[in-house]
């Protein structure tokens, strides 16, 4: 007995899984705000958090449509800067009303780059958003009338609702798994659509997709501006939980993190990059002991995953999941089940 081919799993089905899946997501973020009390523990949730907002829609960019982007860092310290600017150093707004400046100027500069880093492809295109990364890095450190140099911005509030502030991790990281679900959904609504598929093709032989009619040009601005916009709320909510950011946190090496994220996680599905992003936030508290030596299992366990497991560890789990429904004979029991439902109709 055969499984069912795929197109006859309806979409009315399709649908409810996925209405099934984001319920389990809510619980499990409901489940984990209410248990988790450790201080230190939150605050590794709220970054954890926080860098998963600015990675799984940067996924798309890079995993759904193949273009490897260096500049992501930057693009989350354009969003804590103008964060940290807006509400300490010029204006002294309100968090939330610093927070929609944020994502808006940080998808402009995106819209605005996205004209001449798109006549580049491949690793002309990563060496071109490599040095938007250092260009922005430069004016954050330099421009101390503005950003306050090296030195940084310090003072940076809370959000707040009324009297309700959220001064506390365990508060702040409900505002983070709001945002977080947020960017998660619309990081699926796209990739789930036609979006998904246009990337796809893209990703596949991009001379043959505008050959056929698709506005190659509309689709890689739409994403990337996408992924900066989220960036910087990333970055708004970073600030934001940090009180003080200075330009050491958005180096070029920030920008390398969300690409390894996505690697390590796996590149092509949206819930690899978050998987990445806690897996490596565990695995930081257990190397951290190796001194100077953590980078170096660092770079050992990138190339591991890059030869052994080439659909990152999301691929290796569903990998071995499909080995041990085939060991134990699980899917040929659901294959027939499934094949006698469908005979009695």
């Amino acid at each position: 007995m055969t499984l069912l081919p795929a197109h006859r799993i309806s979409l009315r089905d399709r649908r409810t899984r996925a209405v099934i899946g984001w319920l389990v997501l809510l619980a499990f973020l409901g489940i984990l705000w209410a248990v988790v009390d450790n201080n230190y523990h939150l605050r590794l949730l709220v970054g954890a958090g926080t860098a998963m907002i600015a990675v799984i829609p940067f996924g798309l960019l890079m995993g759904h449509m193949g273009y490897l982007a260096m500049g992501q860092g930057g693009f989350v310290g354009v969003g804590a800067y103008v964060v940290g600017v807006l509400t300490v150093q010029q204006f002294e707004f309100d968090f939330w009303a610093a927070l929609p400046c944020a994502i808006i100027i940080t998808s402009a500069l995106a819209y605005l780059l996205s004209y001449p880093l798109f006549r580049l492809r491949g690793y002309h295109f990563a060496i071109g958003t490599l040095a938007v990364g250092q260009l922005l890095y430069i004016m954050f450190d330099s421009w101390e009338w503005f950003t306050g140099g090296p030195h940084g911005t310090a003072g940076i509030p809370r959000p707040a609702l009324g009297d309700y502030a959220f001064v506390t991790n365990q508060r702040f990281l409900i505002v983070v798994l709001f945002f977080l679900v947020i960017a998660a959904f619309a990081s699926w609504w796209l990739a789930r659509g036609h979006v998904g598929r246009a990337l796809s093709a893209i990703r596949q032989d991009e001379d043959l997709a505008a050959a056929r009619g698709l506005d190659v040009f509309r689709y890689k601005q739409l994403v990337f501006v996408f992924a900066a916009g989220f960036a910087g709320l990333s970055g708004a909510l970073y600030a934001s939980m940090q009180i003080a950011i200075d330009p050491s946190s958005f180096t070029i090496w920030s920008s390398f993190q969300y690409v390894i994220y996505v690697i390590i996680g796996g590149s092509g599905t949206l819930l690899g990059p978050a998987i990445g992003v806690v897996f490596l936030v565990v695995l930081d508290q257990f190397i951290q002991d190796f001194g100077k030596w953590n980078q170096i299992v660092l770079g050992g366990l990138i190339v591991v995953t890059v030869l052994f497991f080439r659909g990152g560890l999301w691929g290796g789990a569903n990998l071995l999941w499909h080995f041990a429904l085939e060991s134990v004979g699980i899917r040929q029991i659901v294959a027939q089940a499934l094949g006698a439902a469908t005979r009695g109709k």
